[in-house]
């Protein structure tokens, strides 16, 4: 198919018309530097480049805690205009092209009007593109967002797909993409090479790249003449929960177009003892891709690329990958120990008392839920199949082997829960003599080295096309962790800042609650998982903590309760009972009644695996409006938990203030609001529907080579978010709850000492 003309070409300003950019730079760091902030220019290019001031002053307060007030931002615009009419000079050869280019061109700046018209008119370049100017102001959401695009082309009446963007900035390649529109990246203004960004421009592959103005006419010709293969490039993402296999369709800019899910079984013989059947999950995936695929009216030539996240639960099957049962009284077919699986409490424990550093990057601490402990477990309990297995996984790397045929193992996976340690440190041995798992690489199949999340491992395999309905063309990306994606997605955003990536925090909350916290270097903490290099991002470390029950509680505590029942039918109608009691005893409601959520063990910061659930206040009252109360304050116990886990953060290194929320929390009004008022933080929601999906896209959009890097599929796809800021007035009641909370945990470990 031959390529959309070209019809209107939208010009960005600064760093494009006019060299502008490192004469705002000068700018802004002298105003940061009167404010107490010492940002180098690498570090202001690669944050603020393409960005109005009012957007900058928002990062500012997000990732560094600095609100610059109307009078600070108007003395920069003082600032930059006297500069600008002294100093400012068109891009060379920009006049003498303009005249050749044949087609209509207009402006889009994220710059406000009046400094557009300002570096347009000390340039000569005013009356070659009055009245076609547009700033971000005139639309909701600046770049990256593509709505000042959009705008442009809807005002000049051109279509976006026969729009082309030239642009200098990473947000507007971004942008320009988001919008449908073919962009060029213009690389010759005074600030690419100073700024850093050149690989991060070619990472986001532009259509084209432009270093010198004089060019364009050429570039253009062959842009237009350049023929399209028909063909989308989409992407498939799968996440395999607990209960579900869910796949997404998505587009490589980010957009979820498609969604589907199938139920996965699980067989429970006691509350330690969990078991999936990974044939069963893989039929699940198979439904649930092609219904997906049905829904994003999708064709399956169209799929550039698939990756799948999942829990870590562990799969165990033999050299020819023929299932091996992983409990005594199952059959085979039940090969999968699910990660909520407790039953090798004795095993972490004894891990834990090696002392072995392998407990560093673990929070010192061993998990029931991690693999090691659960390969213990089956060793000396089942037997026989420890000596019949060939090949032990991770739940996704169970699924990318599937796919692909491939044995590569993610970066994620291993380094998170099988002891895997990044860099030059490897498997342990010697740790793993210790418990008894000398054998565990060979009877796992596992390789040496762990590889990096979106490695591509190949085109999916005949078998998996098939079972799947997607074609050959499809790339599989190496998937992650089911939390880890959902930090992915929802994080991602700040891919290209690492340095300050450790002000924001992933929030991951359904059945249990992951947090995700990145920063630029290690951070061990007890307590807390990590820190784990790459297991996100490939430039950042991740700290993992997390509650073991969140949403499960909440359900337990409905068909607990004597005027409970099927949690599923009752979560809405016990939301609406404690509106309504609130607007008469406000968020005190219930004030006596306290809850620690610790009843299925303290993942984070305590890292006990048997700590216990404490109620303190109960009465005979067993009505449904108690039930409310109960819950009303079971909610508050869990937010007061992620409370707990930040301040143990912070005392590290961190500098929290804004929570990311993904999962099923995010559809519970009671639980958003108290993450944003009882710790004190901003609150963000994603815009998009699921941003676990997101997340595992970005990986199958590296593997699919849509993008250079992960880092830069993570920022071109991001989808950004609302925020919901803190109520002040409820300030001193959660902190009232907070030192209970707290009192209670003194308490409760007073009494298991005596008991």
């Amino acid at each position: 198919m031959p390529a959309s003309p070209i019809r209107l070409i939208i010009f960005d300003c600064d760093g494009v018309l006019v060299d502008s950019e490192p004469l705002a730079m000068q700018v802004l760091l002298r105003a940061l530097a009167n404010a107490g902030l010492d940002v180098s220019a690498e570090a202001g290019f690669r944050n603020y480049l393409g960005r109005s001031f009012s957007s900058i002053a928002q990062s500012l307060d997000d990732l560094h805690g600095l609100r610059l007030d109307d009078a600070a931002l108007e003395a920069m615009r003082r600032d930059l205009a006297d500069t600008y009419r002294q100093e400012l000079k068109p891009m060379a050869g920009l006049i003498e092209v303009l005249p050749q280019l044949g087609v209509p061109f207009c402006v889009a700046s994220s710059s406000q009007m009046e400094r557009i018209r300002l570096s347009l008119e000390v340039t000569g370049l005013l009356a070659r593109f009055k009245p076609a100017i547009f700033s971000a102001s005139m639309v909701g959401h600046g770049k990256p967002a593509p709505d000042l695009f959009l705008l442009a082309a809807e005002r000049m009446g051109v279509a976006p797909a026969d729009c082309v963007v030239i642009e200098d900035s990473p947000p507007g390649i971004i942008a320009a993409k988001k919008a449908g529109m073919r962009v060029v990246a213009f690389t010759g203004g005074g600030h690419i090479e100073p700024s850093g960004l050149a690989g991060t421009i070619a990472a986001l592959h532009p259509d084209a790249v432009l270093s010198d103005m004089r060019d364009l006419p050429g570039l253009l010709e062959g842009l237009e003449a350049r023929e399209s293969s028909g063909m989308r490039d989409l992407l498939v993402a799968v996440d395999v929960g607990t209960g579900s296999a869910r796949a997404g369709v998505v587009s490589a800019s980010g957009v979820l177009l498609g969604r589907a899910e199938h139920p996965i079984d699980m067989r429970r013989t006691d509350a330690n003892h969990a078991e999936h059947d990974s044939e069963q999950i893989w039929q699940a995936v198979g439904l649930a891709v092609r219904a997906a695929m049905r829904a994003a009216a999708a064709r399956p030539e169209d799929v550039a690329g698939i990756s799948f996240d999942a829990t870590c639960s562990l799969v165990v099957r033999d050299r020819n990958g023929v299932p091996l049962p992983v409990s005594t009284d199952g059959e085979a077919r039940w090969d999968t120990i699910v990660w909520l699986d407790h039953r090798a409490l004795a095993e972490a424990g004894e891990c834990t008392a090696t002392g072995h550093a392998v407990l560093d990057s673990i929070g010192g601490v061993m998990s029931p839920e991690m693999e090691v402990p659960k390969l213990m477990w089956l060793k000396r309990h089942v037997p026989e199949t420890w000596a019949a297995a060939g090949q032990i996984f991770d739940l996704a790397d169970f699924l990318t082997w599937k796919a692909s045929g491939a044995n590569a193992r993610s970066q994620c996976t291993l380094t998170c829960k099988w002891t895997w340690i990044g860099g030059a440190g490897g498997w342990q041995p010697d740790f793993l003599a210790e418990v008894g798992l000398a054998d565990m690489l060979e009877r796992g199949r596992l390789p040496d080295r762990a590889s990096p999340i979106g490695t591509d491992l190949g085109p999916l395999t005949e078998a998996a096309a098939a079972a799947l309905g997607l074609t050959r063309r499809c790339r599989v990306g190496l998937g992650l962790i089911d939390a880890h994606a959902g930090a992915l997605g929802t994080l991602g955003a700040f891919a290209g800042d690492t340095g300050s990536i450790h002000r924001h925090l992933a929030l991951i909350a359904g059945t249990s609650s992951c947090v995700m916290a990145l920063s630029p270097d290690p951070r061990p903490i007890r307590g807390v998982w990590g820190p784990y290099e790459g297991a996100v991002l490939p430039d950042a470390w991740l700290n993992e903590a997390g509650q073991s029950a969140t949403g499960a509680l909440l359900d337990h505590l409905i068909r607990w309760h004597g005027a409970g029942g099927e949690p599923a039918e009752m979560h809405h109608r016990i939301i609406a009972r404690i509106m309504a009691l609130r607007e008469t005893e406000g968020v005190g409601l219930g004030r006596r009644l306290h809850v620690l959520p610790d009843f299925h063990g303290n993942r984070s910061p305590l890292a006990d695996p048997n700590a216990l659930g404490v109620i303190s206040g109960l009465t005979l009252d067993s009505g449904f409006d108690s039930l409310c109360r109960l819950y009303w304050r079971a909610a508050i116990g869990i937010a007061l938990g992620v409370r707990h886990i930040l301040d143990t953060l912070n005392r590290h290194g961190y500098a929290i203030g804004t929570l990311h929320v993904t999962g099923g929390h995010t559809h519970n009004p009671l639980l958003m609001e108290l993450y944003a008022d009882a710790t004190g933080c901003t609150v963000v929601e994603p815009a998009t529907d699921d941003a676990t999906l997101l997340g595992t896209a970005m990986v199958a959009a590296t593997a699919a080579g849509l993008y250079g890097s992960l880092s830069a599929a993570a920022m071109a796809m991001q989808q950004g978010g609302t925020a919901r800021r803190p109520n002040p007035e409820h300030r001193a009641q959660f902190d009232r709850d907070y030192r209970v909370f707290l009192a209670m945990l003194e308490q409760r470990q007073a009494l298991e000492a005596i008991a």
